[in-house]
């Protein structure tokens, strides 16, 4: 397993969360420029997309892994030329203080679940090894015979914790975060006595929140607010472009609901995307497929069946995690 971004065990850093330290923390990144490019360039664009995968993960599932690799959904407020083929980097997010979701017997610690993430993102490099060979090669580069080091292909991933309940404050935290990282990252060192030559502006973050259906009827409850007033305000901020909003972005992973039909879902969608609009003028509601297979998997059948002796689960998880789940007896009947 790979060790913190920094010396501080993974217990340390929830203990700074807790104790009010910190409002955010990495756990880990792919590499120490994240979420800027692992090596530098001579331009950067303007605006760095990061997806932002913010779940429970207990446990991560496969399901979890297909949103994660989920790419930027094409929008008609982007003209096709400026539109990103993938994310510039990508955030898996644990917050400790859920606002429905508190510790129950038998569930994972939070310090188990950070840990769980972690091999969550090195399943990410795993999928993206897999596919640099095969685009490589239709560029008549080289194929996986003589490919890299699976390790060189790691996605630009991270893995965080905040202290934060709510999906818009979230987003404010995380814009005030990146935005000092990124000025810490690409500010040269500097000797006494010595001028540096102006820089170009640092590229200001754009956040896409991947999330389920549920997760989004949560984002749109004006209960999880002081009022709907109040809830109209944090969402034209959350959604609006900038400068006057934070200029996120949304793309929701269509699930099988037990009970529910497609026609339901569909509508479902349809009202979700409807009443965005009437918070800003813009797309910024997309909703994607994450696979037949995956898309009927959740994280509490996996803690059923896994009480139940039920095998099924381990088809749910990545290998990595399931090895993980039974080292540790997670998720057994008491």
């Amino acid at each position: 397993m790979s060790p913190p971004t920094d010396p501080m065990s993974y217990a340390t850093l929830l203990h700074r969360i807790h104790k009010g330290l910190s409002t955010i923390e990495l756990i880990h990144t792919s590499h120490s420029r994240w979420p800027l490019p692992p090596h530098p360039a001579s331009t950067l664009a303007p605006s760095l997309h990061i997806s932002v995968l913010d779940s429970s993960f207990n446990p991560p599932t496969l399901a979890h892994l297909a949103l994660a690799n989920t790419l930027p959904p094409p929008t008609t407020d982007v003209p096709p030329s400026k539109r990103s083929h993938d994310f510039d980097a990508r955030l898996l997010l644990l917050s400790v203080r859920n606002a429905d979701k508190q510790l129950k017997p038998g569930d994972a610690t939070y310090e188990q679940r950070t840990e769980m993430m972690v091999l969550l993102a090195h399943e990410l490099a795993r999928a993206h090894a897999r596919d640099v060979p095969a685009a490589q090669a239709q560029v008549g580069t080289p194929t996986s015979d003589s490919a890299e080091p699976e390790q060189k292909h790691e996605p630009n991933v991270a893995v965080a914790i905040i202290d934060e309940p709510t999906f818009v404050g979230k987003s404010t935290i995380l814009h005030t975060f990146l935005c000092a990282r990124i000025a810490s990252l690409l500010s040269p060192a500097t000797s006494p006595g010595v001028s540096i030559p102006s820089s170009p502006p640092a590229p200001a973050p754009k956040l896409t929140f991947l999330m389920g259906t549920d997760t989004v009827a949560r984002l749109f409850a004006p209960r999880y607010y002081a009022s709907e007033p109040d809830m109209r305000v944090a969402l034209r901020r959350f959604l609006s472009p900038a400068p006057e909003g934070e200029d996120s972005r949304l793309v929701c992973a269509r699930r099988v609901s037990t009970g529910a039909t497609r026609a339901d879902e569909e509508a479902i969608e349809v009202e979700m995307a409807a009443f965005a609009r009437t918070i800003v003028p813009y797309e910024r509601l997309a909703c994607v497929d994450i696979g037949e297979r995956e898309a009927t998997f959740s994280s509490s059948e996996v803690r059923v069946l896994r009480a139940h002796g039920d095998e099924r689960w381990r088809d749910m998880v990545a290998p990595s995690i399931v090895e993980y789940i039974s080292q540790h007896n997670l998720y057994l009947a008491s």
